[in-house]
């Protein structure tokens, strides 16, 4: 009742004017929510004729009758003694508190306001306040509500749990693999590409008191030990999961869901009290305004409630058709189907006996080539555009906008058609009825979204990278859905070329170990495929080079993640497929990428003799943004061994390349790599202009190598101007995001520029230790430090070792080599939150 009230004042923006009475604001309120005066006599506990006297204000309600009007407006504690003033006459109605509802950062807006359900969320509201109930799972069939029982059900527990309440919907996952990061996300967690999704969880948790709402588990039971884990190492947590089915795992508490109350034969008259009717009238009002309950509808609406069981999701389907059908014609297509509603065959699954009715009642309004587009859409996940649509599946504009009026689909705030989960698994069974048209669809889909990732690739470095981008991040789900039917299918070529051409989108957005998955998996297939037994000559060097574009983009994953072996036996054996088919321009990206290893590897010697090479193949190509990567790459190697002059040459000679290309994220790089010069020639102003003018950029991108590198350097900017406070938070957040992707040697970077702040600070202890595990990290990479840092840093160590005495530097050095570099991380991060 109060969130309805709540909700009614949000929408109608009810006031209280300054002539008012009390009796006319109670009576306000309550057409405000269309409830009539015996409905709200109930809820309040009253008789009709009290409440009559109350509206005319023919007499003051009670001090009980107060009490419980406050209880249902939930009129805050600050505020009760004000309205119970006003209700007793003692102040005007001005004075009555405005109704307020501040939902959790962790929840989502429900659309539409709980009808009924009262019973139950009180119940339910006694079990997760039982200290021993932490694992509460929702049970009941597709349809009946558990995801808008449980988000008003969590909405009132946001006081009980300090650290918040979080909903996270699990329909659109493939696999159980990924729960653990759709949790993360839900928290606002990026994925982590050095630790396990569920590491990273559960060091984020571990200490907090935290309510997660997991919603529509069913298809995911295998990874229910994650939830088994949550509960024995995080005492302060609680689960509320919806599913079809009880998970089976101690300690679960499960509460069965069942349909809104419907009136029984003997009640007609009073069917509109019931909250299965009401709403059936609500849906029917959206579907259709001005939709009026006419006195002789009432018994058939009635009866829709009583042949769908109460189901909400069944009655607001059934009522969409009100727009074009009266409720007995409604009534007679539901009959049609009603044996599935009671069926006992062994071979219909339970999750299906309820819901099949209503499906397939719609399903027969549907003319043909409706029920053919239905059936198509159903192999899109997480939503799809209009345009989408029209490619994959041949949906016109006006076949779609008759689906969204039948309820079948919706139109979401962004502009993305989605099919409601339940209605996207009833289609996909018809789809799989047809095997032929099936494999028709899937792989029209999975093309599309082949040619999209291909399309989007030479276009995430240009001015439209973050549009791109973002397109991308919209379609996650849908080019994962494409790469595992791929898989699954033995579409080699088709996998090589998405997982191919999604490399960078998933280096930029932190997907790297992800990303580095889905490319192995591809790669899988490379000695089947480039088997001469198995393609003709012509077909046989495409799939070669798609091979080694592939191989290398697997490569460049595994360099973002320090992981230079393997980088460079992925980039060589790419070298050899590429030196068959004379690829100059391949070749001489391969050059550039084994020139970045031997860099990162500090054989400078080895850097210069690829990268040189790719440059002057590039040069023979005339392919300048070939040129510009690679200048960058020779600046870098110059800027290493201490020549910034040179080193400055060659950025500006790629920066100039990069913005004649409009390359954003060239210019990016450039730009930095320009601050890391003039911070080294101590030029702080310039320095921090170039570096913000990055920062800026590769936010925009959303970019979270570029974010790293750029809060690195600004934290090196910061040291030197001895702004400690402001350095120690920018090597901080660096090293949250590098330990995201997974960076080892950007995080062995962020630890350096936090030893130099520390010896600043006189914490000379903590500098050696974390010297110690930055030590570690790059003698376990092969990774040394530059020259060009070498000098500066061994200088401030020797400094520290002075003050603080030999034996206890080298005894806290020793320490920091010997932590384990995941507790070395969480403990400067630990150190940033005290």
């Amino acid at each position: 009742m109060a969130s309805l009230v709540e909700r009614a004042f949000q929408a109608k923006e009810v006031s209280i004017d300054s002539e008012i009475s009390f009796g006319a604001w109670v009576t306000r309120q309550r057409k405000a929510l269309d409830l009539t005066r015996e409905q709200l006599a109930r809820r309040v506990g009253c008789s009709v004729s009290g409440l009559r006297k109350i509206e005319s204000d023919e007499r003051r309600p009670s001090r009980q009758m107060a009490e419980l009007l406050a209880d249902c407006l939930q009129i805050p504690p600050d505020q009760r003694p004000t309205f119970l003033r006003v209700a007793r006459g003692q102040l005007r109605a001005e004075r009555l508190p405005a109704a307020s509802h501040v939902l959790d950062r962790g929840l989502p807006s429900p659309p539409t306001p709980l009808i009924g359900r009262e019973p139950e969320l009180a119940a339910l509201n006694r079990l997760l306040g039982d200290p021993h109930c932490r694992l509460l799972t929702l049970a009941g069939p597709g349809g009946i509500g558990k995801t808008r029982l449980a988000l008003e059900l969590a909405s009132t527990q946001r006081a009980q749990f300090p650290d918040g309440v979080f909903f996270v919907p699990l329909v659109s996952l493939s696999s159980p693999e990924f729960i653990a990061p759709a949790i993360g996300s839900a928290l606002g967690l990026s994925s982590s590409s050095l630790l396990d999704p569920k590491v990273q969880l559960l060091n984020h948790v571990r200490q907090k008191s935290l309510l997660l709402v997991l919603d529509n588990l069913e298809h995911l039971l295998e990874g229910v030990g994650l939830l088994a884990e949550l509960l024995e190492q995080v005492p302060g947590v609680k689960l509320l999961v919806t599913s079809r089915e009880r998970l089976n795992m101690q300690g679960e508490w499960l509460f069965d869901l069942q349909g809104l109350p419907v009136p029984p034969l003997d009640q007609m008259d009073r069917a509109e009290e019931y909250s299965a009717v009401a709403l059936f009238f609500q849906s029917a009002q959206r579907a259709q305004v001005g939709f009026e309950l006419r006195a002789e509808e009432r018994p058939w609406a009635a009866h829709i409630c009583q042949l769908v069981e109460g189901m909400p999701l069944a009655i607001e389907l059934a009522a969409a058709w009100a727009r074009l059908l009266s409720c007995r014609e409604i009534v007679r297509e539901i009959e049609r189907n009603l044996d599935f509603l009671v069926t006992s065959a062994r071979d219909l699954p339970e999750r299906h006996r309820s819901m099949r009715a209503v499906f397939d009642s719609s399903w027969q309004m549907l003319s043909a080539e409706e029920q053919r587009i239905l059936r198509a859409l159903s192999v899109f996940r997480g939503g799809f555009l209009r345009e989408t649509a029209e490619q994959v599946t041949g949906a016109s504009l006006s076949l779609l906008s008759a689906l969204v009026t039948r309820s079948l689909m919706r139109r979401t705030a962004t502009g993305r058609f989605d099919l409601h989960e339940l209605v996207r698994q009833y289609t996909a069974e018809r789809l799989g009825e047809n095997a032929t048209e099936e494999l028709a669809v899937r792989n029209e889909h999975m093309r599309y979204f082949v040619k999209l990732a291909e399309t989007a690739a030479p276009e995430l470095d240009g001015v439209q990278g973050a549009a791109w981008l973002a397109r991308l991040e919209r379609e996650n789900d849908n080019l994962r859905a494409a790469l595992q039917w791929a898989l699954d299918h033995n579409e080699a070529e088709q996998a090589l070329r998405l997982a191919g051409g999604l490399w960078q989108f998933w280096l930029t957005r932190g997907y790297v170990r992800e990303g580095r998955d889905w490319l192995q998996q591809a790669l899988n297939f490379r000695c089947h495929i480039l088997d001469p037994a198995m393609a003709d000559s012509s077909q046989l060097q495409n799939l070669k080079s798609l091979v080694a574009k592939a191989l290398n983009a697997a490569g460049v994953l595994a360099r973002a993640q320090s992981d230079y072996a393997q980088s460079l036996d992925l980039h060589q054996e790419s070298l050899a497929l590429l030196r068959e088919q004379s690829d100059q321009v391949e070749i001489a990206r391969t050059l550039n990428h084994l020139g970045n290893i031997a860099f990162h590897q500090g054989d400078y010697a080895h850097a210069l003799t690829s990268l040189q090479e790719s440059l002057a193949l590039h040069q023979a190509l005339e392919n300048p943004a070939g040129m510009a990567q690679v200048l960058s790459d020779l600046g870098n190697v110059a800027y290493a061994r201490g020549d910034c002059e040179r080193a400055r040459q060659m950025y500006e000679e790629s920066l100039a390349l990069n913005r004649g290309l409009a390359n954003t994220t060239g210019v990016a790089t450039a730009l930095i790599n320009l601050g890391a010069v003039a911070l080294q020639q101590r030029d702080y102003g310039r320095a921090t202009r170039l570096l913000e003018e990055v920062l800026a950029i590769e936010r925009n991108l959303d970019d979270k190598t570029g974010i790293a590198l750029a809060l690195i350097n600004l934290g090196d900017v910061a040291r030197y101007q001895a702004d400690y406070a402001r350095a120690r938070a920018s090597f901080i957040e660096s090293l949250q995001l590098l330990r995201e992707l997974g960076d080892r040697e950007g995080m062995a970077g962020a630890l350096e520029g936090l030893v130099g702040v520390a010896v600043a600070q006189g914490q000379l202890d903590r500098a050696a230790r974390l010297c110690g595990a930055a030590e570690a990290l790059r003698d376990a990479l092969h990774a040394p430090l530059s020259p060009a840092f070498r000098t500066h840093y061994d200088a401030t160590l020797a400094g520290a070792r002075a003050q603080l005495g030999d034996e206890p530097f080298m005894a806290a050095l020793a320490e920091g080599r010997a932590m384990n570099f995941d507790q070395a991380i969480d403990a400067v991060l630990s150190d940033s939150d005290s």
